[in-house]
């Protein structure tokens, strides 16, 4: 019979289970640790998200002692199979955890095609598996497995798994919002890389978090634009000590929740001068840190030949309609006149104009239109 410190067992795998999201192979340190301290063949997390289409993926610790081509036609197999599982079958809901003994007799186990193609080759004969799940989406299940050698899970070994199904749920939501914030950063990137303007975000100690591959060529090209410790820095001193004034003021903005936007043209090394526009973003929490993206700098002056609306697109992160509407109100034009030029109903119009507002950070239409024509006179 496994026989384990059921304290020194919690303690030690509730740390490593809030490990597991930050692990190359997410929570591998946490099923070897169960399986070794349960006395186990092997320890299991097989993870999804509840929508239709998206495959799991299976994580075992020890891994299995085969190769890549044969995993793969395992999990081929195990795909087609799935619905003969009888231990996934019966985890339906959060908190769920059976052996499978308790699901099925080890007469209909051994007559099932589920044992005889998935369990049986790879020596796997008890289970014990548990329901977990996080509110983004994320479910799954957790057990372990023994061999025809070993015995079957007992009500010690169920209540091992329950004292750790909040850890383990907890863990969950921490690794799905790492998965989401990794997504959203490289969309982020990808975006930032499609704009012409030269794009730099500073986190809330002015450091540069990221620049897309146009700003990367401006500051390669040494016309007017330097990196120094990773923070940005014009050529001419006094354009230089105008700009770090105006990314103090957008940080500070940004901490105490609310909006800045300001430019200056400065004289470059080449024929011609930069246009610098900072903004200040407007931040997610109250809680926020320094090393989150708290202000972006926007520079132009090696290709300044965008219309208006693809200026103010990139500038203000709106929709190729939003950015037309703001143009046509930059240029003079009423609501109406907009609505009519766009062939919008004015309902629309003034809908996408609390939009422009809203993204913009101001409240009123003439500030709106104060801050696209100072922006454009800028960076245009």
């Amino acid at each position: 019979m496994p026989s384990y410190t059921p304290v020194a067992d919690v303690d030690e795998l509730v740390t490593l289970i809030y490990r597991g999201p930050l692990e190359e192979t997410p929570w591998q340190g946490f099923l070897e640790a169960l399986s070794r301290r349960m006395q186990r063949q092997s320890a299991a997390i097989t993870l999804r998200l509840s929508r239709p289409g998206m495959p799991p993926f299976i994580i075992w610790a020890p891994p299995l002692p085969i190769a890549e081509q044969e995993a793969r036609r395992i999990h081929r197999i195990h795909a087609e199979l799935g619905d003969l599982d009888p231990l996934r079958n019966a985890l339906a809901r959060p908190g769920d955890i059976y052996r499978l003994s308790e699901i099925v007799s080890a007469e209909d186990l051994h007559a099932s095609r589920f044992y005889a193609e998935i369990l049986h080759p790879y020596g796997i004969e008890y289970q014990l598996g548990m329901y977990i799940s996080e509110p983004g989406g994320w479910e799954g299940n957790v057990g372990l497995t023994d061999g025809p050698g070993g015995e079957d899970f007992t009500d010690d070994d169920k209540a091992m798994l329950i004292k750790l199904r909040p850890h383990l749920e907890l863990s969950l939501a921490l690794f799905a919002r790492l998965r989401r914030e990794e997504t959203e950063v490289q969309v982020m990137i990808d975006t930032l890389d499609r704009l012409t303007l030269c794009t730099f975000i500073l986190d809330g100690a002015g450091r540069i978090l990221r620049s897309n591959s146009a700003g990367r060529a401006l500051v390669r090209s040494n016309k007017g634009l330097r990196t120094a410790n990773d923070r940005l820095a014009l050529t001419s001193q006094t354009g230089n000590a105008q700009l770090q004034k105006l990314i103090g003021s957008a940080i500070a903005a940004h901490r105490d929740g609310g909006s800045f936007a300001e430019g200056l043209r400065v004289e470059a090394d080449f024929d011609g001068h930069l246009g610098v526009l900072v903004r200040s973003i407007e931040a997610r929490s109250h809680y926020g840190n320094e090393a989150g993206p708290a202000a972006v700098v926007y520079v132009s002056g090696l290709d300044n030949s965008q219309p208006l609306e693809g200026l103010v697109a990139q500038i203000f992160d709106l929709t190729p309609s939003e950015a037309q509407l703001a143009a046509l109100l930059a240029s003079g034009l009423s609501l109406s006149e907009a609505a009519e030029k766009l062939e919008f109903t004015e309902n629309t119009v003034r809908s996408y104009c609390k939009t422009i507002l809203s993204k913009t950070g101001v409240g009123r239409q003439a500030d709106l239109v104060r801050l696209i024509l100072r922006s454009v006179a800028v960076l245009g």
